[in-house]
């Protein structure tokens, strides 16, 4: 994972007062996975700015004051601050953390009203399980946080999650072609003149062979 200008955030999985947790993780855990948030009703926020969703807010909703300046901050941090590649943490009642990497805003028309109430949606790849426990302080500082959308306010680096995304596909080719060539010299091995070093390349290929 590149993590250069990625941020991460920890949200809410209820948009529109319905637990949807089972819905965000898509089909066998990953598959049509994707991330919500209610506000039904104020239209597509594709391109649209900061003003206009308080305006589309106020209109719909009424709000006022500190009620808007928190529903405006939500909002806005999910359509305009969150980005593609960017983390997105939820977590649930006994402590799992789910781990998104998520995409581009999108608004979903047939979910746009009081029933499903999930219109603004990002498409999202569901990245790790982890408990609560594991995560380092900081990130544990930001799930306690209650709001529906809240920012990382450290650097990546800063999120310990490094070591859970190691390139370990890459280190498995690598190896794949260490124990290739491993046992291209234990082959050469088996016509040397010498009858030990042939007995010890035979053994190897035979043991290699049964584990494998």
């Amino acid at each position: 994972m590149n993590t250069i200008n990625v941020n991460i955030f920890q949200m809410k999985s209820k948009p529109h007062g319905t637990e949807r947790i089972n819905d965000f993780m898509g089909i066998d855990g990953g598959e049509n996975a994707f991330v919500a948030i209610g506000w039904p009703g104020i239209g597509d926020l594709t391109n649209v700015s900061k003003d206009e969703i308080r305006e589309r807010l106020e209109k719909r909703y009424n709000y006022k004051g500190q009620q808007l300046g928190t529903y405006l901050s939500a909002v806005n941090t999910f359509v305009n601050t969150m980005k593609k590649d960017d983390i997105v943490l939820i977590t649930n009642k006994i402590g799992n953390v789910y781990i998104f990497e998520v995409g581009e805003y999108s608004y979903e028309k047939d979910y746009d009203h009081d029933s499903f109430g999930m219109c603004h949606q990002r498409k999202a790849k569901l990245l790790k399980v982890l408990n609560k426990s594991e995560l380092n302080l900081e990130l544990q500082e930001l799930l306690r946080n209650r709001g529906t959308i809240t920012q990382f306010k450290y650097p990546f680096e800063k999120s310990g999650l490094d070591k859970w995304f190691e390139p370990v596909e890459e280190l498995d080719v690598n190896l794949n072609k260490l124990v290739s060539s491993a046992l291209n010299v234990l082959e050469k091995e088996l016509l040397a003149e010498v009858p030990v070093i042939r007995i010890k390349a035979a053994a190897e290929i035979l043991r290699f062979a049964k584990e494998n």
